[in-house]
């Protein structure tokens, strides 16, 4: 039968977790030896004001590892070191479940909602962002030796993949139901489950290649263009040429996806998320020494008069007031429960 293993890294001190991650990471997805961990770089870097948190169960299916992961906000990249000759670099499938994570490597990026899936290669550098938590399924997939799965990868990785249609929604299916199934399996069914999972992403990374953005279902185009934008709030220099670029689509056609969504039009949409992030932050007491301008300016807006102006359109007063507002009913708070 195949065994299922919990493994934790929780703690107060946040650089001492970070560290218990990535050693957890080296353990259980990497799977390099001790003597070997010098080869593989990573950094993890915790975002806001949660402490960080992880957590990994993992299984495997006659030698292909399944790991369902979950962590707080965080920043991650990896890298090996140019002398890493001997380091393990196997293919990794990874499956969104929960919330929405942004992906680089080798001058591609994306976005991952949930169902959606990428396939990385562990050769190469990448960096991973979840900014709202993250919760994922990640399979350890052996290189094939086969030149024209060879080239599949080449042309696949680091390549966003809809698991809401075709083939992709079969297998983040598969996956999920085999994770879950993973200790009542016996050797012969998680080695023909194991071998299905990754015929099905062969598969699958082939059918999405094959079918181009412009004919992806306009209401899936909008999900999977917001979750880019939410990665990219903070950046001033949004644009839609930027968000066109970033989800392998034209200008034309980000702007078409928003024909019919209630923001009204990507501009709009991109606004409507500066001014509630901007919003959040006002209301924090954590945050109360931070000048507006300075909120401001680290979401994206290029100054205070025109901030101003957008801010009072979307929440009917300005930004002062609602900062007056929030310190108000905090004060008042305070007094009724002391």
């Amino acid at each position: 039968m195949t065994k299922s293993t919990t493994v934790s890294r929780e703690g107060e001190v946040l650089t001492s977790s970070v560290q218990m991650w990535e050693d957890a990471i080296h353990a259980v997805i990497s799977r390099m030896s001790v003597d070997l961990r010098h080869q593989d770089v990573m950094q993890t870097q915790s975002v806001g004001d949660q402490a960080f948190s992880g957590h990994i169960e993992y299984g495997d299916l006659a030698g292909t590892r399944v790991c369902r992961m979950t962590v707080t906000p965080h920043r991650f990249q990896r890298a090996l070191r140019q002398d890493a000759a001997t380091a393990a670099n196997p293919l990794i499938l990874v499956l969104q479940v929960r919330n929405s994570s942004y992906f680089e490597q080798c001058g591609r990026s994306g976005v991952l909602s949930p169902s959606d899936w990428c396939v990385l290669d562990t050769r190469w550098p990448f960096k991973w962002n979840s900014l709202a938590g993250n919760e994922q399924i990640i399979v350890r997939i052996g290189r094939p030796s086969d030149a024209d799965l060879g080239d599949l990868v080449a042309r696949g990785m680091a390549r966003r993949c809809d698991g809401k249609i075709g083939v992709g929604r079969v297998l983040h299916a598969m996956v999920g139901e085999g994770f879950g199934q993973m200790h009542r399996l016996a050797s012969y069914s998680a080695m023909g489950l194991a071998n299905a999972i990754v015929a099905t992403m062969w598969n699958g990374l082939r059918e999405q290649l094959e079918l181009p953005a412009a004919h992806q279902p306009r209401d899936i185009q909008c999900t999977r263009i917001k979750a880019w934008i939410d990665t990219r709030l903070s950046d001033a220099d949004l644009s839609v040429e930027a968000i066109a670029h970033g989800c392998g689509m034209s200008p034309r056609s980000v702007h078409r996806a928003f024909a019919t969504d209630p923001a009204g039009s990507v501009s709009n949409y991109i606004w409507q998320r500066r001014v509630m992030q901007c919003a959040m932050v006002l209301r924090s007491p954590a945050e109360a020494t931070r000048s507006i301008t300075d909120v401001a300016l680290s979401w994206g807006f290029s100054n205070a008069s025109h901030f101003s102006r957008v801010f009072k359109t979307h929440l009917g007063m300005s930004p002062r007031e609602f900062k007056a507002n929030a310190s108000h009913r905090l004060c008042k708070s305070w007094r009724e429960a002391s």
